[in-house]
């Protein structure tokens, strides 16, 4: 199993990635273009790096209010107005390429 990069040009879609909060994690190719876009300094890939946390004051991956998505990553500071949101898919969290502002 690959660990997850801290790039998203290293990231290969659909492929599954371990990340250090030992949660496995795969990306859509949409998502790879966002990340690409909107995640210039990685911290995005820090936050689902660092897997599920309290939704106060942290960052890394909390409960998603979207229909048909489990998990969504949280970001604070500048840079972090989007959410990335993701479900589990045979145990996976695949991130599609669904965003939202906050």
């Amino acid at each position: 199993m690959k660990a997850l990069p801290d790039n998203w040009a290293d990231i290969q879609p659909d492929s599954v990635y371990l990340s250090i909060s030992g949660l496995l994690v795969s990306f859509g190719s949409e998502q790879i273009k966002l990340g690409l876009k909107y995640d210039r300094k990685g911290k995005y890939l820090k936050a689902i790096e660092k897997g599920l946390v309290p939704p106060r004051g942290n960052v890394g991956l909390v409960a998603s209010q979207e229909s048909g998505y489990d998990l969504k990553s949280k970001v604070l500071g500048k840079g972090g107005d989007r959410r990335f949101h993701a479900k589990f898919i045979d145990g996976i969290l695949h991130f599609s390429g669904f965003v939202t502002e906050h």
